[in-house]
């Protein structure tokens, strides 16, 4: 198996070739993006002879079709920022290879053309995973377990988020993935599905507190993260769900910061004047606070993550509830989110790879979940990176 991870200079792409590098059944694994410097000190710190970097504009179809061809790989990962996850798709679609992807749902050409890009990929013997990381990923799987064990469905709740061990001013937040990343997930509106609708609800609206047993109280508000629940609430895997939202998790505290950048226009990308010169609050704001925002070294971030699946069972009301709780590797120094993340990515290029999806076009992660051979395969195999899911 010849595999492309694009983004692997950052800490996802970091971790699927980390995990990658220990299968027997990979060949070869390009880390493929346009800092050759830091390709370069990935390759190295994984130190297999299986690993080489490749310098590739990620956002050019005819680039990424063009490194598929040269090294033969039957694999993409797709680690880049959602914003060009779309010529990659294409490139393995034409070139008739398989796509797993962390980034795609925030992309509306892909949702807007998802039953074209499922025709394609069919047609070209395409398997495409899409979405498929933590949030979504890893939630929608478990949404769909959940709903598996009832007898019908109406509500999906999904609460998710990457946050320090221990909380800090100013913020009470550290960076585990790209800053402009949260900026994002917290201005403008988000999906939500409500009465078998999609609909769109104000990013951070909604605050409400959620408690994890030996951890504390923390604060959940709506954020964009359902992903191909959107499509997948409408096939018969759902059983009917009419309403399903995703939350994201803080400590305490740091929702009213933010809230307080946003009233204040922190967050907008229209530039002011200020002395003379123009100046977009939003990159002002993130050069000035990515510095202090960095987890250090010896710091442990978390995942936390809890699902409710609630309908109707045997004639009554009934929710079943799952929770993750994973931290940083402080060993590897592999970071919580990479791991959750990179590794479901890693564990599906496998299961691509032994033949596990029958049928080529789109699997969407609540497929997997909702299927009981496939899902008993994840978690056996989070297990064995200790990922450890508990169902509550």
């Amino acid at each position: 198996m010849k595999v492309i991870i694009l983004g692997g200079s950052g800490a996802q792409g970091k971790a699927v070739a980390f995990d990658l590098a220990k299968n027997d059944s990979v060949e070869k694994i390009i880390l493929a993006d346009l800092n050759e410097n830091e390709l370069k000190r990935v390759a190295r710190w994984i130190n297999s002879p299986k690993c080489k970097t490749a310098i590739v504009d990620c956002s050019k179809e005819q680039a990424v079709a063009q490194l598929i061809q040269n090294e033969n790989a039957e694999t993409i990962v797709c680690s880049v920022p959602w914003q060009i996850t779309i010529p990659p798709l294409n490139a393995a679609i034409k070139c008739g290879i398989n796509f797993v992807d962390f980034g795609l749902y925030h992309n509306k050409e892909f949702d807007d053309r998802f039953e074209e890009y499922d025709k394609k990929a069919k047609e070209a013997g395409s398997v495409i995973i899409p979405s498929c990381g933590l949030a979504p990923g890893i939630t929608n799987m478990l949404a769909a377990y959940g709903v598996s064990k009832l007898d019908s469905a109406h509500t999906v709740e999904v609460y998710d988020g990457g946050n320090p061990e221990i909380p800090e001013p100013p913020l009470f937040y550290k960076t585990v993935w790209s800053i402009e990343g949260v900026w994002a997930q917290f201005t403008g509106s988000c999906w939500i599905i409500k009465d078998g609708t999609p609909t769109t609800i104000e990013a951070i609206s909604g605050i409400e507190t959620l408690e994890f047993e030996g951890l504390g109280i923390f604060e959940v508000a709506y954020t964009e993260c359902l992903g191909t629940m959107l499509h997948a609430y409408k096939h018969p895997v759902m059983k009917g769900v009419k309403n399903a939202y995703g939350k994201t998790i803080r400590w305490p505290g740091h929702y009213e910061k933010i809230i307080t950048f946003k009233e204040c226009g922190f967050l907008k990308d229209e530039p002011v004047l200020c002395g003379g010169s123009a100046v977009v609050p939003r990159k002002f704001l993130t050069a000035l606070l990515e510095p202090m925002l960095k987890l250090e070294a010896d710091q442990r971030d978390m995942t936390l993550v809890k699902i409710n699946s609630c309908g109707v069972l045997n004639g009554n009301d009934t929710t079943f509830s799952f929770e993750l709780v994973d931290y940083k590797d402080l060993e590897t120094g592999i970071l919580s989110m990479a791991r959750t993340t990179g590794f479901t990515g890693s564990i599906l290029v496998d299961m691509i790879n032994k033949g596990e999806f029958k049928k080529p076009g789109i699997v969407m992660p609540e497929q997997i979940g909702g299927d009981p051979v496939l899902f008993e395969q994840m978690i056996e195999e989070y297990r064995k990176r200790n990922i450890i899911i508990k169902e509550l």
